[in-house]
């Protein structure tokens, strides 16, 4: 096996304690391989992305737990919200591109003869979001979002639409796209994604973007050196609109405990957090040390400095950021600091 595709596996089936392995070199649905393979050095170029500090793709799939989400009703009404009513243009699997609630209905009415009920305990569509922050030209971002669809979901129907945002106050102001797959492909297979099958849609998703000359990488949390979550883009969304939620709710309750007691929140993982960290750096050691030999010298000194970056990185969460800015009045780089020398002192 060559360096290049051994980095390809190791990026995509390193096992996290939150994330289960991929069980080949290609992941899928189920027990499926994916049509259309990633390109090889894969791996590589988003190491290298992280490394320069190249903005990470997103690619989520919001969760919608109301009975409104299910069956064709609740595909129809994702599909009027994506749209705008009709305001949107909406572009198919196959190319054709749709623009008013007419033509929309129209083709709902198409995926109901194919045996969808109006109805269903089940969820009959995926909704997936993939984005990237402002200033990125949202026409790439249409564009490697349509060769990300064809090629992820072969086989499938689906609609897709571009948001930009700019003129909404309580939205994100960024160019993201909203991509509505049917769940069951022209065979019946359903689609059943996991985590390491959302990884492998981010890689996907960056290369489509690279095609499209927009910089980007598309790594793990650890693989960055960051043990703290970004927030939920759906709890975000709530918490601009003035929604609380019991998340929120949770994490309030944390911390007005953590300041009566005057103590710090733990971190509960930091053990795991550690070993994770140390494999990692681990890996990047062995990797630059691999491309020196082949006399890749600027990619192994990129790795190198990726390796540094990622070893000398705290271990905050955020209920602890909140509470050191809360009691000690820290900014985020003392903070930081403080944090580095209580987890030595431990």
């Amino acid at each position: 096996m060559s360096l290049q595709s051994d980095i390809d596996d190791w990026l995509l089936g390193y096992k996290t304690r939150a994330v289960k392995g991929k069980s080949s070199a290609s992941l899928s649905f189920g027990n499926r391989q994916s049509k259309h393979p990633l390109k090889p050095g894969c791996g590589l170029a988003n190491l290298r992305a992280a490394a320069l500090k190249q903005p990470e793709v997103m690619v989520k799939i919001p969760r919608r737990k109301s009975a409104n989400s299910t069956g064709l009703k609740g595909v129809c009404r994702h599909i009027d919200y994506i749209s705008r009513n009709g305001e949107v243009e909406v572009e198919t699997h196959d190319g054709e591109r749709l623009q008013g609630k007419k033509d929309i209905h129209a083709m709902t009415r198409h995926w109901q003869k194919l045996g969808i009920a109006d109805t269903s305990k089940h969820r009959e569509a995926l909704n997936i979001v993939l984005s990237m922050p402002a200033h990125t030209p949202p026409a790439a971002v249409k564009n490697a979002a349509r060769k990300f669809a064809q090629e992820q979901f072969d086989g499938h129907q689906y609609v897709f639409a571009l948001h930009t945002d700019r003129d909404r106050p309580n939205e994100p102001a960024h160019p993201h796209v909203h991509l509505c797959v049917l769940m069951r492909d022209e065979y019946g297979h359903r689609i059943n994604p996991r985590k390491n099958d959302l990884f492998e849609w981010r890689v996907r998703f960056a290369e489509k973007l690279r095609e499209e000359g927009v910089a980007c990488a598309a790594t793990r949390r650890q693989h960055r050196g960051i043990t703290r979550k970004g927030e939920n883009f759906v709890l975000r969304s709530m918490r601009q609109r003035g929604f609380v939620g019991s998340a929120h709710k949770k994490q309030a309750e944390s911390l007005i405990e953590a300041l009566a007691k005057n103590e710090r929140p733990k971190y509960l993982f930091l053990k795991e957090a550690m070993q994770t960290r140390g494999i990692i750096v681990g890996e990047y050691g062995r990797i630059a040390k691999e491309l020196y030999k082949l006399g890749h010298k600027t990619e192994a000194k990129i790795v190198s400095k990726l390796a540094a970056e990622v070893s000398g990185t705290g271990f905050n969460t955020q209920a602890q950021v909140i509470f050191d800015q809360s009691v000690h009045g820290l900014s985020k780089k003392q903070s930081h600091n403080a944090n580095n020398i209580s987890e030595v002192e431990r």
